[in-house]
């Protein structure tokens, strides 16, 4: 007669324990660069917002524009970065989860 062994349950639950670590790490770090973005991209916004209600004659309003097209570039060189930054970081999640498909 064949003998069947049955797995544990350890066995059987670890790959899906595995993966609800990791989708809760991953999660983590994903909401931690959002938070990050939403208060760098909110800062900004305020200062803007700032320097705008400053302007009080023809010079400060030619100085508020010199100046937002100055932020203007920063903001799209940040945009860039930040994109970049997003990108890694999807990247580094995706070969976690290969990682763990591959030793499960």
């Amino acid at each position: 007669m064949t003998q069947f062994s049955v797995p544990s349950l350890e066995s059987l639950s670890a790959p899906v324990v595995k993966a609800g670590k990791l989708n809760v790490a991953s999660l983590e770090k994903l909401t931690a660069f959002n938070f990050s973005l939403l208060q760098s991209y909110s800062d900004l916004s305020l200062a803007r917002l700032k320097a705008a209600t400053d302007v009080t004659d023809l010079a400060s309003l030619k100085a508020y524009g010199e100046s937002s097209v100055e932020v203007a570039k920063e903001l799209g060189a940040k945009l860039q970065a930040d994109a970049k930054a997003y990108a890694d970081l999807l990247a580094g999640v995706g070969a976690e989860y290969k990682d763990l498909v591959k030793a499960a």
